[in-house]
């Protein structure tokens, strides 16, 4: 393993990537948005963590829910039973991975795939299970060679290292069978990595993970590998900061009470975490979540002109 930073001779040609901030959506957890066209107009959706306690109870429920973003309205709601959410677009299907959770509180060893064709119905079955680990976010994308699935693992201890998260990898032809790369290959066993993203764009597979920064501040860092030894570190980390646009309240938001508008306004914020993008009108909309890691956070959105191609290349030019 080896991890690509710059040096005396690195230059950045591209200039730094211009996101624009929108505020606030929602009170929902990790989220990823996508783009389908309904009545003939391309409409922003969003696939959500529907947790009503905001992680304070690790039995408590919480699903999994698809909102059409122009409307508010919420198309359907399922997965009970597992936590921490991610989706796959391919053919028409809608695949969602959730997390199985266990009696111990939101992560579990196994994953659990979910499949629809209209966003209402869905079935599921187990994706993979690895007894002893403990999974939370996932990520699956598809290369050359088959599926690649991103798993964030906290246990085992002697896998993992001395940082609450590590990243490991899958591979499957066929959304079935799987092999788990080798455990000396999770990544990166020197820092916190956590709510990680993964997309192959043009023979790379583009990392976006949490890092945990001094005093307890977390924000994102990009990465990319094609063999999953070798990393190169994007040039224009971090991506994402906290800061007072964070604050502000979109005016696509929904189901923002007053009292969460207060707490917007008020509450110490020190992290931006989870980000998840997709391409809608031609641009990228990034979703990502704004709180403190201790208990408080929400929903928020940004934009970048571009497709998620064009988004992900930029940080290493």
């Amino acid at each position: 393993m080896s991890e690509i930073n710059y040096d005396a001779s690195s230059q950045m040609t591209g200039g730094f990537p211009k996101i624009r901030k929108l505020g606030a959506v929602g009170r929902c957890g990790e989220s990823t948005p996508f783009s389908l066209v309904r009545n003939g107009k391309e409409h922003l959706m969003r696939l959500e963590l529907f947790d009503p306690h905001m992680g304070a109870d690790p039995h408590g429920y919480a699903v999994a829910q698809i909102r059409d973003c122009e409307t508010g309205e919420i198309l359907s709601r399922f997965g009970e039973g597992c936590y921490y959410f991610s989706m796959f677009i391919e053919d028409g299907i809608y695949y969602v991975l959730g997390t199985v959770r266990t009696p111990l509180g939101f992560a579990g060893e196994e994953i659990r795939l979910f499949s629809s064709e209209d966003l209402v119905n869905w079935s599921s079955r187990s994706l993979l299970k690895r007894p002893g680990w403990l999974y939370y976010n996932t990520s699956l994308t598809k290369g050359p060679d088959g599926y690649v699935l991103l798993l964030e693992a906290s246990h085992p201890k002697q896998a993992v290292g001395d940082h609450p998260f590590t990243l490991f990898f899958a591979t499957s032809p066929d959304l079935i069978n799987w092999t788990f790369l080798p455990d000396e290959q999770g990544f990166s066993k020197e820092r916190y990595m956590g709510g990680p993203f993964m997309k192959y764009v043009n023979g790379w597979y583009y990392l976006i993970s949490v890092t945990c920064l001094p005093c307890e501040r977390y924000t994102n860092y990009i990465y990319r590998t094609r063999d999953f030894i070798d990393w190169q570190v994007g040039f224009y980390n971090p991506i994402l900061m906290p800061d007072a646009d964070d604050k502000k309240i979109s005016p696509t938001a929904y189901d923002v009470t007053e009292e969460l508008k207060k707490q917007i306004a008020t509450a110490f914020i020190s992290s931006n975490a989870d980000i998840d993008i997709c391409l809608c009108r031609g641009k990228t909309v990034i979703s990502y979540n704004v709180g403190n890691q201790l208990g408080f956070y929400y929903m928020a959105e940004a934009e970048y002109d571009g497709t998620p191609e064009e988004f992900l290349e930029a940080y290493f030019r």
